[in-house]
Formats: C-alpha cells, sequence, structure tokens
C-alpha cells in the first residue's frame, strides 16, 4: 500500500527491529531506504536517526540525498 503524499509527514522515520536495531523506511512505499543498492537496515538507532533526518532535508529541499 502506497501512503496519500498529501500527508504531512516525514517521508523518511525510523523503526525498530526485533533484533534491537533499527531500519530508514520510506513512507511513500513503506520499503526500507536504500542507496547504491543497500538498504538502511541494521542500523545503531543514533546512525537510522541521522540518516533519516538527512534524507527528509534533502527531500524537503528538492534534492537527491547525498549519503
Amino acid at each position: 500500500m502506497i501512503r496519500d503524499c498529501s500527508e504531512e509527514l516525514p517521508r523518511y522515520e525510523i523503526r525498530a527491529e526485533a533484533n534491537g536495531r533499527w531500519t530508514v523506511v520510506d513512507t511513500l512505499t513503506l520499503l526500507p531506504a536504500a542507496t547504491d543498492g543497500r538498504d538502511f537496515t541494521g542500523l545503531a538507532k543514533e546512525d537510522a536517526r541521522d540518516i533519516a533526518d538527512e534524507l527528509n532535508r534533502s527531500y524537503a529541499e528538492g534534492r537527491d540525498p547525498l549519503i
């Protein structure tokens, strides 16, 4: 299911995994965010939060994320 783009939620969020690690999720696709063929999964919480923050800044500014 794809989320309605008119909602004003962050594009990228972090979600806890069952193993205590964290995933950055693209809220439009509900899939893990990825770059260069690598999914942002299995991360420390602080790293996941930093990545999601940068992705959201880039998205809000209309530019490609540079991570």
